[in-house]
């Protein structure tokens, strides 16, 4: 199955993103959740090398927020695992190297994603310089680690699901994940999926989303953003 017959669709093009291939799928959702990661991980390597050991509570609310970006790419990688890489191995046999290296690239992330995830409940249950060490060196891990793998699916990942995954199959499984989220964490991802976006971005998206998620966007927005300067600093 290829999707050779439909239109290519604009594409949006965000810092640190290595590639946006031309086809029929809007790949917006799917670029707008790597820029939060690479986003975020760096927000909060230079955030726990900055907060004090004794800042109890923005430690712990570092941790949470950390926790969430991880929640965040828990469902994205979980859809490509269940969904996307199963379909392209049916349909693109030619590329299975590409899509092995893919789903290979997951588990090497699952190390450093477990790593953080232990130092920083240990560094919020005790702060030290110690911990502060451990913890920056395993979100490093996980920011360069992530960050080869988002280029590479970029890259390569997604042309493939541009050829072989029509607009119709791709919007529904949007829908399933959309659902998996429910109302209340879905307007926390709108809030952070929207933050800190370039102009020309915004005003594509203001373009091409449709109305309801605007508004659960504008509703997500002040929220988000005063949490996040709390966050930052």
């Amino acid at each position: 199955m290829r999707t050779a017959a439909h239109p290519d669709v604009p594409q949006i093009m965000l810092p640190g993103q290595a590639a946006a291939a031309p086809g029929p799928l809007d790949m917006s959702n799917m670029y707008l959740a790597h820029f939060g990661f690479r986003r975020d991980l760096g927000h909060l390597i230079t955030a726990v090398g900055r907060v004090r050991l004794d800042d109890r509570r923005r430690v712990t609310a570092l941790r949470e927020h950390h926790a969430w970006v991880l929640f965040v790419l828990h469902h994205h990688h979980t859809a490509e695992d269940e969904t996307v890489w199963p379909r392209l191995r049916e349909r693109a046999p030619e590329s299975i190297g590409t899509i092995d290296a893919l789903e290979a690239e997951h588990e090497s992330c699952d190390r450093w994603i477990r790593e953080s995830t232990e130092a920083f409940q240990a560094f919020d249950a005790g702060p030290s310089e110690q911990g502060r060490e451990r913890l920056m060196a395993a979100l490093r891990a996980l920011a360069d680690t992530l960050g080869a793998h988002l280029a590479h699916e970029e890259t390569d990942g997604i042309p493939l699901m541009m050829a072989h995954i029509p607009p119709e199959e791709d919007a529904e499984m949007h829908k399933a994940i959309t659902k998996q989220y429910g109302l209340r964490k879905l307007i926390m991802l709108l809030g952070w999926i929207t933050s800190e976006l370039p102009a020309d971005v915004e005003a594509h998206l203001r373009r091409t989303s449709p109305r309801p998620l605007l508004l659960l966007s504008a509703l997500a927005r002040g929220p988000h953003r005063r949490r996040m300067a709390y966050l930052w600093g």
